[in-house]
C-alpha cells in the first residue's frame, strides 16, 4: 500500500465516512437527502481529519511503534517522519478549511476544531497521562455523531450513540494500551500505572456501563423498529462482551477487536431502527 495512503489507515478513515452519514440519517430520517451536500461535504472533510491524526499519532509513536507495530509507514522507512507530520498537518488543515469555507452552518466547523484540539492535548501530554488520554480518545470518536448532527441541524437524536461510542471507545483503549504496554516504554498509560488486571476490571465496568446505557434508548423506538433496535443491540454487545472475554484470556488484540465489531454493529441497530420509525 503507498505510505501516504497507509498512514492514514484509510479502513478508520471510511468507517468515519460511514459514522457521519449514519449520524444524520438518525438525525433527520427520511429528510437526509435535503442535506445531501452538507453531509458530503463532512463526509470528505471527517475522512481528511481522521487520516491527519492517524498520521499524526504515527509521528508521535515513531519510536514505539518499531517494537509494536514495525510494518507501519515510518518505523519500516516507507516514509521520513518529518514528511510524515507535514503530511498530517495539511491534512488537517484542508479538512478544517473546508468546512469553514464550504458550509454556512459552521457548527460542524466548531466540532471539527475541538476535536482537532483534542487531538493535539492527546498526543502532546494527555496520551501519556493514563485514563485521560483514553478519555480523549473516546470523546473524538463519539464526536463524530454529534458532528453529523449538527451538520442536519438536530444533534439531539445522535447523544445516545455519542453516548454509547465514548464509553466503548474508552474501553478498546485501555485494552488497546494493554496489548501495546511492552512497547510503550516512553508512556504512562492506565495498565503502566495501575496494572493489567485492574486496568482490565476498569474496561469491562466502563463497557458493561455502555451496555446498560444502549438498553435504555429502547423508548426512543415504537413497534418494529423497537425490536429491531433490540435484536440488533444485543448482538452487538453480545460481540463487545465477546471481546472482555478473549481479553480475560490474554487475547488482547482479538478483543480489540471484537470490541470494534461491535461498535459498527451497533450503529447498524440505531440505522436500522431509525429507518424503521
Amino acid at each position: 500500500m503507498n505510505p501516504y495512503i497507509a498512514l492514514t489507515r484509510p479502513g478508520n478513515a471510511i468507517l468515519t465516512a460511514i459514522a457521519v452519514i449514519a449520524g444524520a440519517f438518525i438525525a433527520s430520517g427520511s429528510d437526509i437527502m435535503e442535506f445531501k451536500t452538507e453531509i458530503t461535504i463532512c463526509s470528505i472533510s471527517a475522512m481528511m481529519l481522521v487520516g491527519g491524526g492517524n498520521a499524526l499519532n504515527d509521528y508521535n509513536d515513531r519510536e514505539s511503534d518499531k517494537l509494536n507495530h514495525p510494518k507501519r509507514p515510518i518505523p519500516s522507512g516507507q516514509i521520513k517522519a518529518e514528511t510524515a507530520l507535514n503530511y498530517a498537518q495539511l491534512l488537517l488543515a484542508l479538512g478544517l478549511l473546508i468546512l469553514f469555507f464550504t458550509l454556512a452552518n459552521k457548527m460542524p466547523f466548531v466540532i471539527a476544531l475541538m476535536g482537532i484540539g483534542t487531538l493535539i492535548a492527546y498526543e502532546n501530554g494527555l496520551k501519556s497521562a493514563g485514563i485521560t488520554g483514553n478519555i480523549s480518545v473516546g470523546l473524538m470518536s463519539g464526536s463524530v455523531f454529534l458532528y453529523a448532527g449538527m451538520a442536519v441541524n438536530d444533534p439531539g437524536p445522535t447523544l445516545w450513540i455519542f453516548g454509547l461510542a465514548v464509553l466503548a471507545t474508552i474501553s478498546r483503549e485501555i485494552i488497546k494500551d494493554i496489548q501495546d504496554l511492552k512497547g510503550d516504554q516512553d508512556r504512562t498509560t492506565l495498565p503502566t500505572k495501575i496494572g493489567v488486571n485492574n486496568a482490565l476490571n476498569l474496561a469491562t465496568f466502563i463497557l458493561l456501563v455502555a451496555v446498560g446505557l444502549s438498553y435504555t434508548a429502547i423508548n426512543s423506538f415504537e413497534n418494529l423498529a423497537r425490536i429491531a433496535y433490540v435484536g440488533g443491540i444485543s448482538l452487538a454487545n453480545g460481540i463487545m462482551l465477546l471481546g472482555i472475554y478473549n481479553s480475560k484470556l490474554e487475547n488482547y488484540f482479538a478483543g480489540q477487536k471484537n470490541i470494534k465489531q461491535g461498535m459498527g454493529l451497533a450503529m447498524l441497530a440505531f440505522i436500522l431502527a431509525a429507518g424503521l420509525s
